[in-house]
């Protein structure tokens, strides 16, 4: 999973939640090892949901790592 797949989404007004946190509700966001979703793959497709107007983007959910890790990879940081 590097987060390649998420590339028909680039753009999108329409889609209004997105959980990258790769586990189910109620679990613990702990995953060893961690999962190799890629920054570089995911983090334009996002901005590119984000800057758009009229975005219905309401809820994003990051996976761990990426929180406890600051990154400069994106203006919405």
């Amino acid at each position: 999973i590097t987060g390649a797949g998420l590339e028909p989404l680039r753009g999108s007004l329409i889609i209004e939640q997105i959980d990258l946190s790769l586990v189910g509700e109620h679990q613990r966001p702990n995953i060893s090892p961690e999962p190799p979703i890629s920054r570089e793959f995911v983090l334009p497709i996002l901005d590119s949901i984000i800057e758009r107007e009229g975005c219905s983007l309401m809820h994003l959910q990051f996976p761990q790592v990426w929180r406890e890790e600051p990154s400069t990879a994106s203006e919405f940081h």
